[in-house]
């Protein structure tokens, strides 16, 4: 709740600072390497990590004041991947397939034609299956990340754009239950008993987005001392 008050501040302080308010929305996918950060994991023996893929899609609302400040809001569906082979065929090779929903809440600075973006996205789990069997209860409900990102326009004009970018984003919170540390995930069947020295799993996602946006409108004073009027583009 204080987080919701504190980001409407926000929003209040630069739209009342803001020559001219103007919104636009999207849609957009991602492509790019998923991996699960666990050193338990990736000091095992006969395991080797690999660096596996994922992909995710959406639609994007922003709110920019100005030409340099804005805010978006992504709702994407995403599908990550961490696969592990064995170096001993004696032992069970792992591969971790998950889905979420996730809300990005971004501050966007624009410099000419590129952006920077940084803030927090909020996944909810809808699945999670470990060697393709379901295992969502060894894994959290859900979890908050922390993301970086940067972009530039590939083409467009002021009404429409195609903008092209990177993200990395890495989740704040461990992601494993309860009973999924006391049964050896994120790389169980290979492991099915707790270790004895336990070590987070947070997942690092590194993605290469592309969107294309729809200019709304915008609020602009017609003239010196007048109250602000939408315009369409």
């Amino acid at each position: 709740m204080k987080k919701s008050i504190l980001l409407l501040f926000v929003l209040f302080s630069f739209s009342l600072n803001a020559q001219e308010l103007w919104f636009d929305a999207g849609i957009k996918g991602a492509w790019g390497p998923t991996l699960l950060m666990n050193k338990n994991a990736m000091s095992e023996s006969y395991l080797n990590q690999q660096v596996s893929t994922g992909f995710g899609y959406g639609a994007k609302f922003a709110v920019n004041f100005g030409y340099i400040h804005g805010i978006t809001f992504d709702l994407m569906a995403n599908t990550a991947h961490q696969e592990y082979k064995v170096t001993d065929n004696k032992y069970t090779p792992v591969d971790v397939k998950w889905k979420t929903y996730d809300l990005y809440v971004l501050y966007r600075l624009y410099r000419t034609i590129n952006y920077m973006e940084i803030g927090p996205k909020f996944s909810k789990v809808v699945s999670f299956r470990n060697n393709d069997v379901d295992s969502k209860q060894f894994y959290v409900d859900n979890y908050p990340s922390a993301v970086l990102g940067f972009g530039w326009y590939v083409f467009g004009n002021k009404a429409f754009t195609g903008t092209l970018g990177i993200r990395i984003e890495y989740a704040l919170n461990d992601i494993l239950s309860t009973e999924g540390k006391d049964n050896g995930y994120p790389v169980n069947p290979y492991k099915t008993e707790p270790y004895k020295t336990y070590t987070a799993t947070n997942p690092l996602i590194a993605q290469l987005s592309f969107e294309l946006n729809w200019g709304l409108g915008y609020f602009a004073k017609t003239a010196c001392g007048e109250r602000k009027h939408f315009f369409s583009f």
